[in-house]
């Protein structure tokens, strides 16, 4: 009961910003600009504190191997199961692509900080920053690899790393380790930025979510939604359990490999060649079963 207390208002948000978005209050255009305003600069913003004010002694070769091999192993079966289902092509690599990509920034950050708090915030942002940067190039080397679209890897690959979330990630590792000192006033005006980023992320989720489009792609979208939000936190939690991993302490690894797809899907579908029908039917399902999804996770974490 607890756990529904904690995580069921993160969902109405998200509801919240379906009902804005469906009775007309925001507009296409609005959602465009705050979801473009909040990957520019509170989300960066966001994670840059998160990591200056973690330990990064928190995150060793195990945590960092309980969110990557999982992930391997998952897009290893959604191969398979295109491969069953007759995909090809730009079908082929939207879907396998959201099978793993999570919205581990928007979702996955907000479920652990209303979860575990400003500890948790910390450590998740450090798994946050290795996920962004794997999932972006996996998505990337899939995508540019089954369109046929092998020009454009290298640039997009510099792309990827430039991108704010990512230059944030680094700027933050390297005030640790080199203990660069910031002057409070600007952490602060940095933080009050930074508090702009999960609640505003939540409505444009809620905004951006089709319903007709679900419709249209239920088959792709229920394998890839199994895949996503079961499987992947379900491998995670048994690599925990043969490598006597505590659950509790691996939560904020399993909560962002539970989110739901990242909208980011949609838009590296369109870029490279992908299936952007199959992407959005994806982050539509995986976002609308998420909450009962994230509740078994996190009762199963904290009861085992």
């Amino acid at each position: 009961m607890e756990i529904l207390k904690t995580i069921s208002p993160i969902f109405v948000i998200i509801a919240f910003g379906y009902f804005l978005k469906s009775r007309k209050f925001l507009s296409d255009g609005f959602i465009s600009e705050a979801n473009r305003f909040v990957y520019l600069f509170p989300l960066p913003f966001l994670i840059f504190t998160g990591i200056v004010r973690a330990d990064a002694r928190d995150i060793g070769w195990l945590s960092i191997l309980s969110i990557t091999l999982p992930t391997l192993a998952v897009i290893g079966i959604a191969l398979v199961a295109a491969a069953v289902g007759g995909y090809r092509t730009g079908k082929l690599g939207s879907f396998v692509q959201s099978t793993f990509h999570g919205n581990v920034t928007y979702v996955g950050l907000a479920v652990i900080f209303y979860l575990l708090g400003e500890k948790g915030l910390e450590r998740g942002s450090l798994l946050v920053g290795i996920l962004i940067l794997f999932n972006n190039a996996l998505a990337v080397l899939i995508l540019s690899l089954t369109s046929g679209k092998h020009r454009s890897l290298l640039k997009t690959a510099i792309s990827i790393v430039t991108t704010p979330v990512i230059i944030a990630t680094f700027a933050g590792m390297i005030v640790v380790l080199f203990q660069v000192r910031i002057p409070s006033v600007l952490m602060k005006s940095i933080g009050i930025v930074a508090n702009i980023a999960l609640p505003m992320a939540l409505i444009i989720i809620g905004g951006s979510i089709s319903l007709p489009t679900l419709t249209k792609t239920l088959r792709p979208a229920i394998i890839a939604a199994l895949l996503k939000v079961v499987i992947l936190p379900g491998l995670a939690v048994l690599f925990c359990h043969v490598l006597s991993i505590d659950l509790r302490a691996a939560l904020p690894a399993i909560i962002l490999l539970a989110t739901p797809t990242a909208i980011t899907t949609y838009i590296m579908a369109r870029e490279l060649g992908g299936d952007t029908r199959i992407a959005s039917g994806a982050i539509t399902l995986t976002t609308l079963v998420s909450p009962v999804t994230y509740l078994f996770w996190i009762w199963m974490s904290e009861a085992f």
